[in-house]
């Protein structure tokens, strides 16, 4: 029996495979460029890596500035970001997106492009760390625009009254104690609903554990609403993505090692399902990333993670056809030290990611990595 399934996964491997033609997509690509290094710019640090594609094909890499320190807010910290306008080939120099000129920490970027108006969001985190974060000194969550693909950025906005804390009109909601939006990837849904995930620090009789609840927006931004309960109570940072379907996947941080949680929503995210566990993705409790790959008519989900239930090392790429049910296909794109990433498509069909190579000790270099689908799917 056991040799019959093993068969009928190969052959499901081999038929995926040979349905992916890849005719118009550059063929056996993989190459690297430095985009931040410790030293850059009079900055000792650089951390939290997002990734995205612009809607006049361009390429955002944006990253925590992280001056002096490199741990979390509230130090000093700058969201920046640079443009590539080549598939990765040159990069623009670095453009503040929050924190230019001021103490104030500023960090943890995640990026989703508006296909209606044509505008890029990025989410950031200013004031208190998450740990500390009380109703006297809470961790805000701010949101910035830009109108010109990342050229240029607005000054970030509050949004945390619309989300939590003791200016939120939500009885339950005023009462959590923290919350972050999950750097890397936001989503927006095929409607235009824009999504990202909050680990959120509830109430004391919550016992302190980290929630993981969808925040979203109908109106571009404005207005900000959340899941009536959380894709996981015992989670961390997560990301989402929507399957053809139309339900939404929630892949999510394991705060104790080992397998990857998910969990579904089958009502745009408004609601969530049991978190269960996926054999096939192991992480040390680490940020990773999943998005859907579409280039023509092929389309897939991929995903991103330190591959291993101990240390982070080894950042690895998996590929699934079946809708997150399976994730048959993995190739180690960072041998060694490395942790969080983010994934991004790009406009001739290769994929991108942007990810930290290194550890705590030595500090992270940023790192983009461009590579075709035939290099991921060859074996």
């Amino acid at each position: 029996m056991e040799r019959i399934v093993g068969r009928c996964v190969l052959n499901a491997i081999a038929m995926c495979m040979a349905l992916l033609s890849w005719a118009g997509v550059p063929e056996g690509v993989y190459c690297k460029t430095s985009l931040f290094k410790p030293g850059d710019a009079g900055s000792k640090f650089y951390r939290i890596p997002a990734l995205l594609t612009a809607a006049d094909g361009s390429i955002i890499a944006a990253a925590d500035k992280r001056i002096n320190c490199l741990w979390d807010l509230p130090n000093d910290i700058d969201v920046v970001c640079r443009r590539s306008t080549d598939m990765g080939a040159t990069w623009s120099d670095a453009v503040t997106i929050a924190g230019e000129d001021t103490t104030t920490g500023y960090g943890d970027p995640a990026l989703v492009r508006d296909r209606r108006p044509r505008k890029v969001l990025s989410f950031i985190m200013s004031g208190a760390s998450f740990w500390q974060s009380c109703a006297e000194n809470y961790q805000r969550l701010m949101l910035s625009v830009s109108d010109d693909n990342g050229q240029s950025w607005s000054n970030p906005r509050d949004i945390t009254p619309q989300i939590y804390g003791p200016a939120c009109t939500d009885t339950v909601r005023s009462k959590w104690l923290g919350a972050f939006f999950s750097s890397g990837t936001a989503l927006q849904l095929a409607d235009g609903r824009i999504m990202i995930v909050i680990p959120t620090r509830l109430t004391p009789e919550r016992g302190g554990k980290i929630s993981c609840y969808a925040v979203y927006s109908d109106d571009g931004g404005d207005t900000w609403s959340v899941s009536e309960n959380p894709g996981d109570y015992a989670g961390d940072e997560a990301k989402v993505v929507e399957l053809e379907s139309g339900d939404v996947l929630m892949s999510i941080r394991n705060p104790k090692k080992g397998q990857r949680r998910f969990s579904i929503s089958h009502d745009r995210g408004m609601t969530w399902g049991e978190t269960y566990f996926q054999p096939d993705i192991i992480e040390p409790a680490c940020n990773g990333d999943i998005i859907r790959y579409r280039h023509g008519s092929r389309s897939f989900l991929l995903h991103s993670v330190p591959f291993d239930d101990k240390e982070r090392r080894n950042v690895s790429v998996l590929a699934s056809f079946d809708e997150g049910k399976t994730w048959p296909v993995r190739r180690t794109l960072v041998e060694g030290g490395s942790s969080y990433s983010s994934l991004a498509v790009l406009p001739d069909g290769t994929i991108g990611c942007f990810v930290e190579e290194g550890d705590f000790k030595q500090g992270f270099v940023l790192n983009f990595i461009r590579f075709s689908p035939d290099w991921l799917l060859a074996k």
